[in-house]
């Protein structure tokens, strides 16, 4: 059996998504962390697929927000398949599944509570670098932008929430703040994905 080979992530992002899946259970089988790198660039490939499925189910307003936290969610899940068709069943099962949470819980209130869970984390590396992702972004905040994503993103919280409480912020505020934080982190995750269509 070939010894496993690490690739770096410019590497990882040249490959197909059987290349990707293939890679994956290799890396596993090594017990390499970059297992989760490939993930995260095999979910980033299917950003489009994802927010066109949500798009058909929820209002407009809310299908960015909410595709964000379907490929937040996905990256810290744990995908075990060894199939580009096991992947998209995965991937699809996590959309429906956002979908009815959006319904249960109500527009305003995002499933994001997988992004700081360390259970759901598929390594220490991924998730240290999670969240070294999040703070870096936190960090470019005005100090109540960050509150504002604070309890939107990390606290379950409603805009409305939000609005009450930091002065001066309106729900419209509070939509376009939670939306240029979820933009950031996916740019820093993946350099250049909003250039690309995300």
């Amino acid at each position: 059996m070939p010894r496993f080979q690490p690739l770096d992530e410019t590497q990882l992002q040249r490959l197909d998504d059987d290349a990707l899946i293939d890679y994956m259970r290799a890396a596993r089988e090594a017990g390499h962390d970059s297992a989760a790198l490939a993930l995260a660039i095999t979910v980033y490939g299917h950003w489009l697929n994802v927010e066109r499925r949500i798009r058909m189910k929820i209002p407009a307003q809310h299908v960015e927000d909410l595709t964000g936290d379907v490929i937040a969610d996905a990256i810290t899940s744990a995908f075990n398949g060894t199939s580009v068709g096991e992947f998209r069943s995965w991937l699809a099962t996590i959309t429906q599944r956002a979908i009815a949470d959006f319904y249960r819980r109500g527009p305003g209130r995002a499933k994001t509570e997988e992004i700081v869970d360390d259970r759901a984390a598929p390594s220490e590396e991924g998730e240290v670098e999670l969240r070294d992702a999040i703070a870096r972004v936190l960090a470019t905040l005005r100090t109540d932008h960050a509150r504002v994503v604070d309890i939107v993103v990390f606290e379950d919280g409603t805009a409305a929430d939000a609005a009450r409480e930091v002065p001066g912020m309106t729900e419209a505020n509070v939509h376009q703040i939670v939306s240029r934080f979820r933009r950031a982190l996916r740019e820093e995750l993946d350099p250049g994905s909003d250039t690309e269509g995300g």
